[in-house]
């Protein structure tokens, strides 16, 4: 007996769906991805006239989304100067090792060296600058951007010393006053917070900005007087603002301008997928991470 066309058509069509459902399931393929040992981590800042500190922690796989780094509480930590070797202890509060046994001074060569069970000693070495004391401190007056907003215009000048320097510029608003409440009682209270400092050289300027700070080098004055010409976004030399200005001149090293340049960069691009991967610069033999140094010279801003 013939089959009628209809039913031909119609089992053709219940094999088509059947294969279009087989072939359109997913085969899970369980791959595993090897985990290399991680590695020792240092960080240090190592700042005139203060205590060293020194954060030990294992590196993370790139697929690791835990965002806690856990110190290394069991290594072995020295500080090396002239000879001398100061042991730092682990301090439970801050996750660092610390040394209240030498303080840290400028013109000094440091060498850090820590020991890990089954690694090979991480060590790096860094000198401390010399500080670069603020020489003057000018308000130029205001600019207004717009109908809303204005900028004060500062002018902060140093020595340079002859020879390869690197500086970071940073400003701080400070204001404490007091006031009475709905119940009758005397508040104490403080503003402080950093300032967003745009310099008016653009060779000056960089691809980021974290803190507002200014992170440059001394090609344009080596060894001469220095004068930066800034910006502060907003009006802090008004009667409304009941407060003081401070600037920061951070003397720093080669590595400390590397690593955060790097750095700054690399937070910059987060998240953006046509950016070019940034490599973090590191100083550290037999691991990663940084150890730098800075020395501080700071003044209040007179109005």
């Amino acid at each position: 007996m013939a089959i009628p066309q209809t039913f031909k058509f119609f089992r053709s069509l219940v094999i088509l769906g059947v294969l279009f459902v087989y072939s359109s399931c997913e085969t899970t393929v369980d791959i595993d991805i090897p985990f290399e040992k991680p590695q020792v981590t240092v960080n240090s800042s190592l700042a005139h006239n203060t205590f060293p500190k020194v954060r030990v922690t294992y590196s993370k796989h790139i697929l690791d989304n835990n965002w806690e780094f856990e110190p290394i509480r069991e290594a072995e930590v020295k500080l090396i100067h002239q000879g001398e070797t100061y042991l730092l202890d682990f301090d439970e509060a801050t996750g660092e090792f610390i040394s209240l046994d030498h303080m840290i001074s400028e013109g000094n060569e440091y060498r850090i060296e820590v020991l890990v069970e089954g690694y090979e000693p991480v060590t790096a070495t860094e000198i401390i600058p010399t500080i670069v004391p603020i020489k003057n401190l000018v308000y130029q007056g205001q600019v207004q951007v717009d109908s809303w907003s204005s900028r004060d215009d500062i002018q902060l000048t140093f020595d340079d010393p002859a020879g390869e320097n690197y500086y970071e510029i940073s400003a701080q608003y400070y204001r404490a006053y007091t006031y009475t409440d709905q119940d009758g009682n005397l508040v104490y209270y403080e503003d402080n917070y950093p300032l967003y400092l745009e310099p008016k050289n653009p060779s000056y300027e960089k691809d980021f900005n974290t803190d507002g700070e200014l992170l440059i080098d001394d090609k344009l004055f080596d060894g001469a007087e220095a004068k930066i010409d800034l910006f502060i976004d907003g009006s802090y030399f008004s009667e409304e603002m009941d407060g003081e200005v401070s600037f920061t001149l951070k003397v720093v090293t080669r590595n400390y301008y590397l690593f955060h340049s790097t750095y700054g960069l690399q937070w910059w691009n987060d998240g953006d997928p046509f950016a070019q991967p940034v490599q973090v610069y590191s100083n550290i033999s037999n691991g990663i991470g940084i150890v730098m140094g800075e020395s501080i010279s700071v003044k209040r801003m007179e109005e």
